[in-house]
């Protein structure tokens, strides 16, 4: 893994510009990808994926579906996936699921939250270009770390 780009985020607008930043440089006009979402609780997983569903043009009430464990958008001709595997028990779920079809059509654009309760070779079925957004606490209040990888080593 590559890293692409590294940030700190003393607050929410500076989340939301990142996101911004993320999509006009790495996303727009470029095709499906798939993005891996890391980080502990309240870290700012989900506040950034509806930043980017945002500026795709969703304009549904976008929430994180840990129950139902994936949402699906259509906006603007984009179809997009929202992922959340927290309450994954196994990975031998996701395939039970039957999210392999999803996570493989390469016009899906994915989002995902929780990667890590995937196998390694789960996460190598996702398709299109594959990002991993890094999330950490900062020092203060309200703030975040961040770091963009690339994660193309298929």
């Amino acid at each position: 893994m590559e890293t692409v780009l590294k940030k700190n985020l003393p607050n929410i607008e500076a989340s939301a510009r990142f996101a911004t930043h993320f999509y006009n440089d790495f996303l727009k006009d470029k095709g499906a990808f798939t993005i891996f979402f890391e980080g502990g609780l309240g870290a700012g997983k989900t506040f950034l994926i509806r930043s980017l569903l945002e500026q795709y043009g969703v304009r549904d009430n976008i929430g994180s579906p840990t129950y139902l464990l994936l949402q699906e958008y259509h906006s603007d001709g984009n179809h997009l996936a929202h992922f959340d595997f927290y309450r994954l028990k196994e990975p031998s779920e996701f395939l039970a699921r039957g999210f392999e079809e999803v996570a493989t059509n390469k016009n899906i654009s994915k989002l995902v939250e929780w990667p890590e309760k995937l196998s390694p070779e789960l996460r190598k079925l996702f398709s299109g270009k594959k990002y991993v957004v890094k999330l950490g606490y900062g020092v203060g209040v309200g703030m975040r770390t961040v770091r963009l990888l690339t994660d193309n080593d298929d």
